[in-house]
């Protein structure tokens, strides 16, 4: 698939030091290299008192700022070294400025003035070296990219009937959705506040229907007294309703998931004796609130500057989904311009990137084995085993999900941990017991039904496979689980302790047959394996269950000890079933839905693994669905990637080789049925006789 630009990164925290003195901390890191750099601190120069007799001018003001911010020689040559050392790698250099909690009056100067201070050039406008402000936040959810097709925008314009007694110009409604629809070209694009007011409640709705890119017009304020910043959206009339900065940064940070890039686009207003409105102080609030991207307008920009430069921010990001990039090439577009620093980027994202292309790692646009998976499937002889993120579309994320669960129990472990359900269900389990486990998983499960599907009557009271039963009603023809229903397998290999996949074949007119295993050793139980009396076929499949399910404690696989009990379980008793068995190690194996890294994919990857005959995998192709690593350090996430590609795409000794994609189970599904669709069965080979008398005559 198609990679972003590479690039190294820089990290400059701003911190007050002893004596009140302000602090420059720098960190490089190079996500291509193993190699440590040590971090330089060193006291700064900054005085915002010299810096406001200069703000009319902006070049002098740029070169003061960066006098001040580099004043220490360790701090400069740090920056000069990290500079050429992306240089001399052919890579460019990633700026995050981040203005700590101490020194928050700092947030205000113009750093978007910040010059090179070797070569004196603007920051704002390089592609080489890309500049953002780096925000901090409590919001503990990571950062899903979203694929390129599936982005959606929207366009919220609050234009009060009686603005112009506030002294501020009338908003032309009409003339904002039309820039705002020419800038935001190739994206899905939904509008608010043209026929309707654009009320708070209204706005939030919206945003609920799950939105990628925010463009919001409006006017605003600073508070007089409190300095806060105040938006002037709209009551139902038509007129002004003022609304607390705070107060949206509270209604989104309450999302499930909130828009992953807010550009925030002043209005052309007269000035008044409020000020005009402080998107400097409104954009740090967002971030806090969950927002991985705020684009906003400091001070007064002209309606030029934002009509030249917005269209092209929008072009740059749909190129390959950097913002900071983006950005910087809309900022040096309009560079003439006295106000071409006055576009803001306020980030979470540490690798800058709001969207990823899905495709197969290292195949560029075409992957030479579709030919193989497609007759495959064509064939019969495959097994999609499902992973938990194919619930994503009704369930939500399985990470986001173990999260919630942990966070309504005071789940005390690392924020890393809290995103992993079966850590989360031992704590549960050793806290409480593991009945109030199971029990808590399923109220959390029609709690997000219940979020995602709020035209369900009922929902919270509903029993779970009920619940499912009321999703299917709604389903569209992409939803991953019709897809998956409509392929012609005859074996089915779950980790989903729920019955969807059942009631999607059962909803495609088949008639599937579930398989689970009493696996835990007791006085009264000894484990067996599951048998199958049936034939096995299409119309019938089999749906194994490999770790379970919610509504059979005796079979459910969900805490860590349970993930070890299992593995020596199934290693003494050969749990899986024989049919089952004998599938897995004659077919081309589709994994969709998993982290690769992850419990549930490791431990039923080494049993596939251990099976006898597995070496059998090696004549087929196989696919692991990889979404791509969640934005964090680059560091992590190029590593994450080279290893999984590296591992699982190796094949060596007994170990199939694995094709990584680099997408959602969503993705690859819809790709497959593309395909499915657009060949026909001439194209592909007819399965060959397996009876050996035959050939040998």
């Amino acid at each position: 698939m198609p990679r972003s630009p590479a690039y190294t990164d820089l990290e400059i925290v701003l911190q007050r030091g002893e004596g009140g003195v302000c602090q420059a901390e720098l960190r490089f890191s190079n996500p291509h290299s193993d190699a440590e750099v040590a971090p330089v601190w060193g006291p700064t120069a900054i005085d915002p008192e010299e810096l406001l007799p200069l703000q009319g001018n902006p070049a002098e003001y740029g070169q003061r700022l960066t006098s001040q911010l580099f004043d220490d020689s360790g701090v400069r040559e740090l920056f000069g070294r990290a500079r050429v050392a992306s240089e001399t790698a052919g890579f460019g250099l990633r700026v995050r400025l981040t203005v700590g909690p101490s020194v928050p009056e700092l947030q205000a100067l113009r750093w978007e003035l910040l010059n090179d201070p070797e070569s004196k050039t603007p920051l704002a406008t390089s592609e080489k070296i890309l500049f953002s402000r780096f925000m901090l936040s409590q919001d503990w959810r990571p950062v899903r990219l979203r694929s390129k097709e599936r982005l959606r925008a929207l366009v919220a314009v609050a234009a009060p009937s009686d603005v112009e007694e506030y002294g501020l110009a009338a908003v032309n409604a009409d003339g904002e959705i039309k820039r705002a629809r020419a800038s935001l070209a190739d994206i899905e694009v939904g509008v608010v506040g043209r026929e309707e007011s654009l009320t708070l409640n209204r706005l939030v709705d919206r945003l609920r229907d799950g939105i990628d890119v925010l463009y919001l017009v409006c006017h605003g304020v600073l508070h007089r007294k409190t300095g806060e910043p105040v938006l002037f959206l709209q009551a139902e009339d038509g007129t002004v309703e003022r609304v607390r900065g705070a107060d949206l940064a509270q209604r989104i940070s309450e999302l499930v998931t909130p828009p992953r890039l807010a550009v925030l686009a002043s209005c052309e207003s007269a000035a008044t004796e409020t000020g005009d409105l402080g998107q400097g102080a409104l954009a740090p609030r967002l971030a806090a609130a969950g927002l991985p991207a705020v684009v906003a307008m400091q001070g007064q920009i002209s309606m030029r500057t934002v009509e030249e430069a917005m269209p092209v921010f929008f072009q740059e990001l749909l190129a390959d989904g950097q913002i900071d990039r983006a950005l910087a090439v809309a900022r040096g577009r309009v560079r003439e311009r006295s106000d071409f620093w006055m576009p803001a980027l306020y980030l979470r994202l540490r690798g800058g990137r709001i969207w990823y292309e899905p495709g197969f790692a290292g195949e560029g646009d075409e992957f030479q084995r579709w030919h193989a998976i497609v007759s495959s499937v064509r064939q019969g002889s495959f097994i999609p085993i499902i992973g938990p993120d194919v619930d994503e579309h009704f369930l939500g994320r399985a990470r986001d999900f173990a999260v919630s669960v942990g966070q309504d129990e005071g789940f005390p472990l690392e924020k890393h941990e809290r995103a992993d359900l079966a850590k989360v269900a031992q704590y549960l389990s050793v806290d409480q017991s593991p009945k109030y486990a199971r029990d808590k998983i399923v109220k959390q499960m029609r709690l997000a039904v219940a979020q995602r599907f709020p035209e369900i009557d009922d929902a919270p009271s509903l029993s779970f496979p009920k619940l499912l039963d009321a999703v299917i009603e709604r389903w569209e023809d992409e939803d991953p689980f019709k897809i998956l229903a409509d392929l012609p397998a005859s074996v089915y290999v779950t980790s989903s302790g729920h019955p969807m996949l059942l009631k999607a074949l059962k909803a495609a007119g088949k008639e599937p047959a579930p398989l689970l295993c009493d696996w835990r050793p007791s006085e009264e139980n000894h484990p067996r394996e599951p048998s199958f009396d049936g034939e096995l076929s299409r119309q019938n499949p089999i749906v194994y269950h490999v770790f379970g399910v919610l509504g059979k404690a005796t079979s459910l696989v969900l805490t860590e000890d349970d993930f070890f009990d299992y593995l020596i379980a199934t290693a003494e008793y050969k749990l899986i079933p024989t049919i089952v068995r004998g599938a897995l190690t004659r077919s081309s194996l589709l994994f969709l839905g998993f982290q690769l890294n992850d419990w549930r994919f490791r431990v039923l990857f080494r049993m596939i693994i251990n099976l006898g005959g597995s070496h059998q995998l090696r004549d087929f192709a196989h696919v692991g669905v990889q979404v791509d690593p969640d934005e964090g350090d680059p560091a992590d996430v190029e590593r994450a990637r080279k290893y999984l590609e590296q591992y699982y795409g190796s094949g060596y000794a007994d170990m199939p080789q694995i094709s990584i994609y680099w997408g959602s189970a969503a993705d690859f599904l819809k790709e497959l049925q593309r395909e499915l669709l657009t060949s026909s069965a001439e194209e592909y080979p007819t399965a060959m006789e397996d009876d050996e008398d035959d050939w040998l005559g």
